[in-house]
């Protein structure tokens, strides 16, 4: 553990002095500890920092409080405190931002501006680029993360030396990288290739019958990580739902797809894949390994019950794939719920289940949040409120790379409890984790088919579906 003397300012939300003098400062890869002279020691995670701010010899650590830590006459140690206390505050953010377990292939310094409808950030940043994810790590406000199979868009502009990402309506300007800027677009850009050419050959095997013009279409349609509606993914071919039974829903899953097929508002049913790379699936096994322990902790499901809801085949690829070489595939699906009194209308809760590798449970979301659930109601609106609450859960669970405790876990398991405490902060710094754990509703576990479905109707029922 790092340790430092020199002198701090505890600052309020208004700038007001609310301790000063001597200190020693100590840190680790995850925790800050500061040590007064004469009044009692602080302490915190460093990813409670939301802004790294550096000046001459000086070092500001806004908190998520609203507080603000202001460090200085460090003497010639402060160089190295600045230095090694920001690579472990990138570090816990990383992990903060659950990238942890990702391949990291580079990183790049610089400064980015983000616009999107949430807001504005700007100010320069450390940029990390790895094999499925961009993570972008400002000083002076909160880290954030894109898969690169959001990007819509990628530009360079060799005058101005800026490098554009657009996502959605989210719009990314990145600058400042010198001589590393044309590095940095090519790897992007051949990174986004290779990506896109190892989704649309997953694509084709999913659907080989496709002629080429449909197999365009439905790549386009069916990119990596998105959910796609069944009913558009038909248009391109009527045979694409047969398809996508025989490959992504295996045996072992299969009674519970059925019964959630049967429940499917008129048109609703939505479908998806995922690599799951290497990194990857040690980081799945190990989380299902958690889950299993909060569930008999929980007493949601009994220990001699747990090898049943996990075993099963994995899915009906992973042979093949296996021999191929390739990357196993992590297939899933939505299903918007009918509502009980109307058939035809959903009702304001969607179904989602992992139908392939390690299905252990199904999820039950809201779609909206209440007080918006009447333009599930109309026939003309329905099906656009549907898409958009689909597409922003289907992007939070995505940039959960599909964990599920940060799920499920009550608040006050991921306060109280130090393994989960990132968490926590997760739940802070991510919007997306914020709503997602906000409209869930329950999970039904697999433990038996007749089991589940006693635990499907006490979730629907406490949700007035």
């Amino acid at each position: 553990m790092s340790s430092y003397s020199g002198r701090f300012q505890y600052l309020d939300a208004n700038g007001g002095v609310l301790q000063d003098g001597a200190c020693q400062l100590s840190f680790d890869s995850e925790n800050l500890t500061l040590v007064p002279g004469a009044a009692a020691p602080l302490a915190f995670d460093l990813g409670d920092i939301d802004a790294f701010l550096p000046a001459d010899y000086e070092v500001d650590l806004a908190l998520y409080t609203g507080r603000t830590i202001h460090l200085r006459q460090f003497g010639k140690t402060f160089q190295n405190l600045c230095h090694d206390l920001l690579e472990a505050y990138r570090d816990r953010l990383i992990r903060c931002l659950l990238l942890e377990d990702l391949e990291e292939v580079t990183r790049f310094t610089g400064a980015v501006r983000l616009a999107s409808s949430a807001g504005t950030i700007a100010g320069p940043a450390e940029i990390r680029v790895y094999k499925s994810n961009l993570a972008v790590l400002p000083t002076a406000a909160t880290a954030f993360q894109w898969r690169l199979a959001e990007i819509d868009a990628l530009q360079f502009d060799s005058s101005t030396y800026t490098v554009t990402l657009q996502s959605s309506d989210a719009r990314l300007e990145i600058t400042k990288l010198a001589k590393r800027t044309e590095e940095f677009a090519n790897l992007l850009r051949d990174s986004l290739t290779a990506l896109n050419a190892q989704s649309v050959q997953a694509v084709h095997s999913i659907f080989p019958f496709l002629n080429p013009d449909q197999l365009q279409r439905a790549a386009q349609l069916m990119k990596e990580g998105r959910g796609a509606p069944l009913a558009k993914l038909k248009a391109i071919h009527p045979r694409t739902e047969a398809a996508l039974l025989v490959n992504g829903v295996g045996a072992g899953l299969k009674p519970y797809f059925d019964s959630l097929l049967g429940r499917v508002a008129a048109g609703g049913l939505y479908a998806g894949f995922k690599f799951i790379r290497e990194e990857e699936e040690a980081a799945d096994r190990s989380a299902e390994a958690g889950d299993e322990t909060a569930d008999r902790e929980s007493g949601e499901i009994a220990a001699p019950e747990i090898a049943k809801a996990v075993s099963g085949p994995a899915g009906p690829q992973k042979a093949d794939q296996a021999k191929e070489g390739a990357e196993p595939i992590l297939f899933w699906f939505f299903f918007p719920l009918a509502a009980k009194a109307r058939a035809g209308v959903p009702s304001n809760v969607v179904a989602w289940e992992a139908t392939s590798r390690s299905g252990r449970a199904t999820y039950f979301f809201r779609l909206v949040a209440p007080e918006q659930a009447g333009g599930l109601r109309e026939v003309a609106k329905a099906p656009g409120v549907v898409e958009a609450a689909i597409r922003q859960l289907n992007r939070a669970l995505v940039l959960l790379n599909f964990r599920r405790e940060p799920i499920y876990l009550p608040d006050d398991s991921l306060e109280l409890q130090p393994k989960y405490r990132k968490h926590a902060i997760a739940c802070r710094k991510i919007a997306e984790l914020r709503h997602l754990r906000a409209s869930f509703l329950g999970r039904a576990i697999h433990t038996s088919p007749e089991q589940w479905e006693k635990q499907v109707e006490e979730i629907l029922e406490k949700a007035g579906a």
